[in-house]
């Protein structure tokens, strides 16, 4: 009797037989997730290569490409569809708008959610903060220009939450193309989020930076982290600004600018206005000691100073100018930072965006779909969460404390 390992044969009916597209083949939970991990690793092709080859599959029998993408996108948008139903239940029952992520109108929220509680709102001694700031000076022609009473700083760095949102494009594909016509440099959009408390982290990912806030103040609010300081570190991107402004109008939060992102846009916009290398570099380092220590004004007025003969393009000078006026409230002391051990990067997220998305979608001139590049990015979030095991078992997702364990957490 000719019999194949693995593969059974039954009829199915009713509601079941109905869900199921046309020839579609009914796969084990374990083929699903191993496939599944398999795809957000490699190209569908080497994929689909892979696990023929594991399962010993030849002819008319094998995995086709096609099947197992289509497979991938339709796991991938269950669970953004899930994460986007959970975010929703949960704004509704602390009585803010599904849509909008606002607070509703005649709701009265509670204390515990507009405003930090007492446990986390010690202050660092004074003194500590003062020894620190003669430390950084003794060092330094550049002064801090804050006394320690001036200073905002996180009470416990430990009880905050840190919050790093940044958007990640990858090539659009498109629909069709005429031969001839020219390419265009369209790009699909994932918004990711690195959520910090102490030692733990939770990553969420959408497409839209509105559904992601939305899904970071459900996260937030299901876990009780409001009650505590909240800190995003952010890359300046103007719609970031907006968005905290918005979601975040009701409990205080501090906003810092990522020290990398505020240094690499001093290298652009020197390196387009000052004449010569040599003067450039000690334009830009001189620059930066300012900005080092958070003194935006001496910086500022460092730059109008510059003599006209260094200057090749005012327009990008004053364009940096203007960066730094923008920017100013999200400036902060990074030397100060530095020296009592707290965050002034925004890296975490950068990994989670290269972890997500760029190492499997940005390569060998690939383009994609938002449905295909949405879904691939929410299948890779939970394998990063830890949730694999619970979404393939019980098709759900969480956003409270049982993925936010410090055994889980990514």
């Amino acid at each position: 009797m000719d019999a194949e390992v693995g593969r059974i044969s039954f009829n199915v009916h009713g509601l079941f037989a109905d869900s199921l597209q046309p020839k579609e083949r009914v796969l084990s939970l374990s083929f699903l997730e191993a496939s599944s991990c398999v795809c957000v690793k490699t190209s569908y092709r080497d994929a689909t290569d892979i696990l023929n080859r594991f399962l010993g599959r030849t002819g008319a029998g094998t995995i086709k490409l096609r099947t197992l993408s289509d497979s991938i996108c339709r796991i991938g948008n269950e669970i953004s569809q899930e994460l986007s139903d959970v975010t929703e239940r949960i704004l509704k029952m602390y009585g803010f708008d599904e849509d909008s992520g606002l607070p509703m109108d005649g709701v009265v929220l509670t204390d515990n959610i507009t405003s930090v509680s007492g446990s986390s709102t010690i202050e660092i001694d004074e003194s500590v903060i003062t020894e620190a700031i003669a430390c950084v000076n003794d060092s330094r022609e550049e002064k801090i220009p804050f006394s320690a009473e001036e200073v905002t700083i996180e009470s416990i760095p430990s009880e905050c939450v840190y919050i790093s949102v940044d958007d990640i494009g990858v090539k659009k594909q498109k629909d069709s193309r005429k031969e001839g016509s020219v390419r265009d440099s369209k790009y699909v959009e994932n918004t990711v989020a690195h959520i910090q408390y102490g030692n733990k982290s939770y990553i969420l990912t959408g497409i839209g930076m509105q559904n992601v806030f939305k899904s970071i103040l459900a996260f937030l609010l299901v876990n009780d982290l409001l009650s505590r300081e909240i800190v995003f570190l952010i890359d300046g991107a103007n719609d970031l600004k907006g968005h905290i402004n918005s979601v975040f109008a009701f409990h205080p939060h501090t906003v810092i600018l990522d020290w990398f992102h505020l240094k690499k846009r001093c290298q652009e916009r020197l390196s387009q206005s000052i004449k010569g290398k040599d003067r450039r570099n000690a334009v830009l380092e001189k620059l930066l000691r300012y900005l080092w220590v958070g003194d935006v004004t001496g910086a500022s007025t460092y730059l109008s100073s510059l003599d006209q003969s260094d200057i090749k393009n005012q327009k990008w000078l004053d364009d940096l100018l203007g960066y730094l006026d923008r920017k100013s409230y999200a400036i902060s002391c990074y030397a100060l930072r530095a020296r009592l051990g707290l965050r002034n990067s925004s890296n975490p997220v950068e990994k989670a965006n290269d972890l997500l998305v760029a190492q499997r979608q940005k390569h060998n001139g690939m383009a994609w779909s938002s449905n295909g590049s949405g879904s691939l990015a929410a299948l890779q979030m939970i394998h990063l969460n830890h949730q694999q095991d619970l979404w393939f078992r019980k098709k759900e997702l969480y956003l409270f404390t049982p993925s936010f364990d410090k055994e889980q957490a990514a």
